[in-house]
């Protein structure tokens, strides 16, 4: 919570009613979907996404902001197990639907990242300093 940014949540329990809200919230998600087997509009629960934008639009907050609450060591679990729900979440949709990948890598950098190694044998180290010294 920098400088400029009001505290919004002075609580842990207040912040921590409106996370297991919104979590309650997304789980009964109802959206109205087309049957063709019925020939209308149905109406049908599903668990709807979970996101760390969202919880932060739901919360009022920043990701930034989120952020750093989590460094306040009051808050720091209760975003932590947040986070840790979004991801299980975006885990799931990517073994299910193989696209969260992205979203994966842009919410949580530190745990999943692309990695490459691009090691060079000793003597290709050295035809390519003989060479760029030529």
């Amino acid at each position: 919570m920098g400088l400029a940014t009001p505290v919004k949540y002075h609580s842990v329990a207040a912040m921590e009613r409106k996370i297991e809200k919104y979590f309650n919230e997304r789980s009964n998600f109802k959206s109205e979907v087309y049957s063709p087997k019925k020939g209308e509009i149905i109406e049908i629960n599903e668990q709807a996404p979970l996101h760390l934008t969202g919880l932060c639009d739901y919360l009022g907050i920043s990701d930034k902001d989120l952020d750093d609450y989590q460094k306040n060591p009051e808050f720091a679990e209760l975003i932590r197990r947040a986070k840790k729900k979004c991801e299980a979440y975006l885990v799931d949709q990517c073994v299910r639907l193989h696209k969260a990948d992205f979203i994966l890598k842009n919410n949580f950098p530190n745990s999943w990242q692309d990695t490459s190694e691009n090691q060079l044998n000793e003597e290709l180290k050295k035809v390519l300093v003989e060479f760029v010294n030529k």
